[in-house]
């Protein structure tokens, strides 16, 4: 009775007091006790259950080993045995090799060892030096994609985890986009209603989507040429969009729906950096719609909180992202606003989404195109709001303001006096304050690329608008700035986006065009 009480607490405390857990224990203290009587007692009193487990898995039958997965997905699971169980199984490259192997095992009897491996695996990928040695072996992430092919269970949601944690690492999102038909699977995850009938979906097929999401996140986000191939091959299959659009329509629990759709749009965000994938996403139908709508929330709609505020400030994002160098989704954008920009406008003053309804009333008035010229003259009614903000804001909003008020000059003509009188802003202070910047800016600042492109163009249209203005940078000495800026220019600048280190979406006139012109201007006065 008391060797039976011990081995209970044994495997009580160990996290193995089920039918096959007790076995286990049982057939340890066997082989310590035989140990001790065939050799050595300390043969048998420096057994651990780790190395009784590992040695099973590696050197076992197969039953051995479904028993040896069991004892490392219990320790691994123990809060008190989680460290030193993942630091020695991480050590151990035959262990993490055959629990590989045991994620691709098929038989119906075979799959709670089969759970037990993808438990464990999930856990070591979660350390990324485990996480390269897991990628190293052959075939591991075919072994890892073999597990999105059971039935919707838990062993789907453990493989879309393995593979998020894989994910992180570039050289890993590559294997998984070289994997025959892996990325389709994934894409496959992020439909709510799992390509069948409109019914309410189950909390695991929400799960599913949540962790598939994570994964086409991590691989849309890559940066270089692995991002731009995952990318394009992303916008290729015919679901990814729809299936995103699919989130984005979903109504749940407030949490649930909010996660879901934080992640949709970032996937979508990422997608429109390839200009392909762009028209194909304001393409689907009602994508843009939707966006315009959690973007700008009618005014009947709950106030926003931090969620929901941080989804407005990603849809921002994705409407931006999606304008540029889109002659169709800048219609598409202005139409789902109502046929103009009366509410982009007003939304500039809303803190929350500020940036974001810059860079799009920017975007749409530089590539909307002739047809919608009437409906972006409503722009000007944010002059007053703009030109006050270039004179106290800072950095990122400083940044888009000057952007925005150069589109915004091509409207106004003679009505410039009558802004800068409205926002209480002096011809001579809004001069000084464009010089300040260059001044300030002697060099391409990194967080902030286009600040000194956007000053430049704002004393070009200026000047272009009014020979005045001429005499006023003349005089407060801007061509020696000018020619300073001309010497320290860098394709930095020259991109509307970025992907990483890589620019994206060039210029049409670089820097030091801008420059000439203006210096040609002022030789005119």
């Amino acid at each position: 009775m008391g060797h039976h009480r011990l081995l209970e607490r044994v495997a009580k405390e160990c996290h193995l007091a089920n039918a096959s857990g007790l076995v286990a224990v049982r057939r340890f203290f066997y082989s310590s006790y035989s140990r001790s009587l065939n050799g050595s007692i300390f043969d048998g009193l420096h057994m651990d259950l780790l190395s009784y487990a590992d040695g099973m898995l590696n050197a076992g039958s197969h039953d051995e080993q479904s028993l040896g997965a069991g004892i490392l997905v219990a320790l691994a699971e123990s809060h008190r045995f989680e460290d030193s169980t993942l630091r020695k199984i991480g050590m151990s490259a035959p262990t993490i090799e055959r629990l590989i192997q045991m994620l691709s095992w098929k038989s119906t009897s075979e799959r709670d060892v089969r759970r037990s491996a993808a438990v464990v695996v999930s856990m070591l990928t979660g350390r990324k030096f485990v996480a390269l040695r897991v990628t190293s072996i052959p075939g591991a992430v075919e072994s890892v994609a073999s597990l999105l092919y059971a039935d919707l269970d838990e062993l789907n949601l453990l493989g879309l985890s393995i593979l998020n944690k894989l994910a992180y690492d570039h050289d890993n999102c590559d294997k998984i986009g070289k994997t025959r038909n892996l990325v389709d699977k994934i894409i496959s995850y992020c439909s709510i209603t799992g390509g069948g009938q409109a019914v309410a979906p189950t909390d695991m097929r929400l799960k599913a989507v949540k962790q598939s999401l994570l994964v086409v996140k991590r691989l849309t986000g890559m940066t270089g040429t692995t991002g731009k191939l995952l990318r394009r091959e992303l916008s290729d299959i015919v679901f990814t969009v729809s299936n995103l659009m699919e989130v984005l329509l979903e109504q749940r629990d407030g949490k649930v729906q909010s996660e879901l759709h934080q992640l949709a749009i970032e996937v979508l965000t990422s997608l429109a950096i390839d200009k392909e994938a762009r028209e194909k996403i304001g393409g689907t139908g009602g994508v843009v719609r939707e966006l315009v709508a959690i973007f700008l929330p009618g005014k009947d709609q709950a106030k926003g909180n931090w969620q929901t505020d941080a989804i407005r400030v990603e849809s921002g994002e994705a409407l931006a992202m999606l304008a540029l160098e889109s002659r169709t989704n800048c219609g598409a954008i202005i139409m789902a606003c109502g046929g103009g920009v009366e509410r982009l406008v007003e939304a500039l003053s809303d803190a929350v989404v500020i940036i974001g309804v810059a860079r799009i009333l920017l975007n749409l008035c530089t590539y909307a195109g002739d047809e919608w010229q009437l409906p972006l003259r409503g722009v000007t009614t944010g002059a007053t709001k703009v030109l006050s903000a270039i004179m106290v804001e800072k950095n990122k909003i400083l940044n888009i303001f000057l952007g925005l008020a150069v589109q915004m000059l091509r409207f106004m003509e003679p009505e410039l006096r009558a802004c800068l009188a409205g926002a209480s802003v002096t011809e001579k202070a809004l001069v000084q304050m464009l010089l300040h910047i260059l001044r300030e800016y002697r060099r391409p600042c990194m967080a902030i690329p286009w600040i000194r492109r956007y000053a430049i163009e704002l004393t070009v249209a200026m000047m272009q608008l009014d020979p005045r203005y001429m005499a006023m940078f003349v005089e407060h000495g801007m061509e020696g700035d000018l020619r300073c800026i001309a010497g320290t220019t860098s394709e930095l600048e020259c991109f509307n986006a970025f992907s990483g280190s890589v620019g994206l979406s060039r210029h049409a006139v670089s820097v030091p065009s801008l420059v000439t012109s203006a210096l040609e201007l002022m030789k005119i006065y």
